[in-house]
């Protein structure tokens, strides 16, 4: 067997150039491997074949093997065909022998890892937990340390969002996920309740999370993956829960109280006014504020004149965190029936001295 025949049924892609760079051989792999007949390359340059590779990197390590008589072996990208090769490049009496493989899954392979470090690298400087799931079974490809506070430090990267959380079936969020994949449409939510186990102990935690589920898609358009973001905002919320269990606590208080109670928060606002009040008035309307207290609430001095209201123990309150005590107006009620009424008002402070509201208590005299 000839040498001829042995380059022609070898596995390898070799081809060979003469002195002028044109094409002198070329054997079965290598026209599969440039898809190129071989007589489309016999006789014809190189640099006319693949004129991207002129003023690049593979250009000159082709000249330098040439010129020194050095083998050189080198990577290089052919646009043309949208491939990476491996390229061995040895001397001979006649050009250069050239052997040939194609390495495009191992650099794109190398590509995908070293992209996946970056968006990792970037995973991890953002402030809130983040985690990219693929495919309709929702495989968590990778997750951020912020995640991984929100479940004991667990790893739970290949696992799918339904083996990792078993105990979330049934409270929705497998359905949003499946909707998002299979719509492309993203989903936010606000303040949405979550129990599951959060450090593996089979304990079940209650949270409350800001959500937002966002399709990510291929180059064909289609949605191959989905990047949850989450925001943990259980001690807001409760911390609300629990402001609101006290006002309602607070409310049922003063609504048993036989003198009227009128409350505003720090700006002056109506916030609460109980029975007493509502019935010495005759009205009881919320969000008013100091500028409008006289003319809602029908208020007058002593003496019958409208009452100024800068001058209103409740404004003197908000505004000059005055204490009034035992002062004196009229109220001159929707039934046009009149009262003369003695209040006290005084601003209101929480633990730290910062003003949060004002009180106004009053009877009839």
């Amino acid at each position: 067997m000839n040498l001829e025949t042995v380059l022609e049924y070898t596995s390898d892609a070799i081809t060979a150039l003469d002195t002028q760079w044109n094409y002198i051989c070329v054997n079965h792999s290598a026209e599969l491997l440039l898809r190129r007949k071989r007589n489309e390359l016999l006789g014809r340059s190189i640099w006319a074949v693949f004129p991207d590779l002129l003023n690049t990197p593979a250009e000159g390590q082709l000249r330098q093997a040439a010129a020194a008589q050095v083998s050189v072996k080198f990577e290089l990208f052919l646009p043309k065909l949208y491939a990476w090769h491996e390229v061995r490049a040895v001397p001979t009496e006649n050009g250069l022998l050239l052997f040939s493989r194609d390495i495009s899954d191992r650099v794109r392979a190398l590509r995908d890892e070293a992209v996946q470090a970056e968006i990792r690298a970037i995973l991890e400087q953002a402030p809130i937990s983040i985690s990219i799931m693929r495919g309709p079974e929702h495989r968590i490809e990778m997750h951020n340390r912020r995640f991984q506070q929100l479940i004991g430090g667990r790893n739970l990267e290949g696992l799918t969002v339904r083996n990792a959380f078993r105990e979330l079936e049934g409270q929705g969020f497998f359905e949003l996920l499946d909707q998002v994949y299979t719509t492309g449409v993203a989903y936010e939510g606000k303040e949405m309740v979550a129990r599951y186990d959060r450090d593996g102990s089979g304990e079940l935690y209650e949270g409350y999370f800001n959500i937002i589920y966002q399709p990510l898609f291929d180059l064909s358009g289609q949605v191959d993956r989905l990047l949850s973001l989450n925001i943990e905002v259980t001690e807001e919320v409760k911390a609300r829960q629990r402001i609101a269990r006290f006002a309602t606590e607070r409310d049922a208080i003063l609504q048993q109280l036989i003198e009227g109670v009128i409350v505003t928060d720090v700006e002056g606002r109506i916030t609460f006014v109980n029975d007493a009040a509502s019935r010495l008035h005759g009205v009881a309307q919320l969000d008013v504020l100091p500028e409008d207290y006289s003319e809602t609430y029908h208020l007058y001095t002593e003496e019958g004149h409208p009452y100024p209201a800068a001058d209103l123990p409740l404004s003197r309150a908000v505004f000059k965190d005055e204490v009034v005590k035992e002062a004196r107006w009229r109220i001159r009620r929707p039934d046009e029936t009149e009262i003369l009424v003695e209040g006290n008002a005084r601003p209101v402070y929480d633990e730290q001295g910062r003003k949060i509201a004002a009180v106004l208590t009053l009877r009839a005299l």
